[in-house]
């Protein structure tokens, strides 16, 4: 399978993978005692299968990761209060502190106090940067290879670029605005940090056996206006892309929100892809919309948007638009649900797209 999701990629005629993310659907379901008895002593690549479609399985994404991460005289303190979880982080230049909240299985999260607040904690972050070493753990890798299976493929994304990371993992989306108008070139030196952080994941990940990797974003333009976009982050993509393309990779960029005002610029990017760019009714724009900007240079990994999988939207209306999709972008397409199945899905839905699929191939 790793083969066939490369050669969309190479451009080999291959078809199209059915290759989907199920890892919140199924822990959610466990968690809760609603897995389906058929499913309970399934691991998540034999489930996929079952469905007819394969697992992309991203390391460190409710599995093992292969990347490891150490700090250098940086120390961390957790403590839970009230189903919150208060982190502590100490560096040689100051200490942040992480407030979050997670849902009732303690699968997913929201921050709520970000380590960030001023000026004044840009050197403790900069610090805890700087403190850390990236290796890559061959070990792991080949465990997950081994728990793959053949049934989909290992793959791996990277810490949010910088901006996203101002905006999602340190300083949150309204402080992030306010202090890039009052602080401008404060703001766009840490900004460099952060790329240099993240240059530490692309110098061990290109010389890992992982071939398909993934920016790690969540782009939004409701958040990340066009402007914003052009100025800080097509930078960085081009830069990572053309890094990792020299070592025979394939990257792909994480674009799951409205997106209309974007799509002009994402083959400025360099990159050569798009997961979970997720049209109408999720998104704010057609499949035909998507078609025009990508072209037959990127391609198109997902693409049915996560509702049409729920019990009460008509199923005729996942069919016709899963039957579009495999129109519009065949050759160039790694059809999934933009971007994760959902908890309460209605699974045949996700039999029906399989087989779809493949009565659409034998034409």
């Amino acid at each position: 399978m790793e083969d066939r999701i490369l050669g969309v990629f190479e451009r080999r005629g291959v078809g199209v993978p059915f290759n989907i993310r199920h890892e919140y659907w199924y822990f959610v379901n466990r968690a809760a005692d609603t897995l389906p008895e058929e499913y309970r002593t399934l691991d998540l690549p034999s489930i996929s299968e079952r469905w007819g479609a394969s697992w992309r399985c991203y390391s460190g994404y409710y599995v093992e990761s292969c990347v490891k991460v150490t700090y250098e005289g940086v120390s961390f303190k957790f403590e839970e209060k009230g189903g919150r979880l208060v982190t502590t982080i100490e560096t040689t230049c100051g200490v942040l502190k992480r407030v979050s909240a997670f849902d009732q299985w303690k699968l997913s999260s929201q921050t709520l106090e970000f380590p960030v607040k001023s000026v004044e904690d840009f050197r403790a972050l900069e610090s805890l940067l700087d403190s850390v070493k990236v290796s890559f753990d061959y070990e792991a890798y080949e465990r997950l290879k081994k728990l793959v299976g053949g049934r989909g493929f290992v793959t791996y994304f990277f810490p949010h670029s910088p901006l996203q990371a101002l905006f999602l993992d340190w300083v949150g989306i309204p402080n992030t605005v306010r202090l890039l108008r009052k602080e401008k070139e404060k703001v766009e030196g840490l900004m460099e940090a952060i790329h240099e952080y993240n240059r530490k994941f692309y110098e061990v990940l290109a010389r890992s056996p992982i071939k398909i990797l993934n920016l790690g974003e969540n782009i939004d333009s409701r958040i990340t206006s066009p402007d914003l976009f052009e100025r800080y982050c097509v930078p960085v993509y081009r830069d990572a892309s053309d890094y990792l393309h020299g070592f025979g990779k394939y990257v792909h960029v994480h674009v799951d929100g409205y997106a209309k005002p974007l799509l002009p610029v994402l083959k400025e990017t360099g990159l050569d892809g798009v997961e979970a760019l997720t049209p109408k009714p999720v998104g704010d724009f057609t499949l035909e919309e998507a078609k025009q900007a990508l072209g037959d240079e990127m391609v198109l990994l997902d693409g049915i948007p996560y509702l049409l999988f729920l019990p009460h939207i008509p199923l005729d209306t996942l069919l016709k638009f899963t039957e579009r999709i495999l129109e519009l972008f065949h050759g160039r397409l790694i059809l999934g649900i933009s971007d994760e199945l959902p908890p309460p899905a209605d699974l045949e839905r996700v039999k029906k797209v399989s087989q779809l699929v493949k009565k659409f191939e034998r034409r």
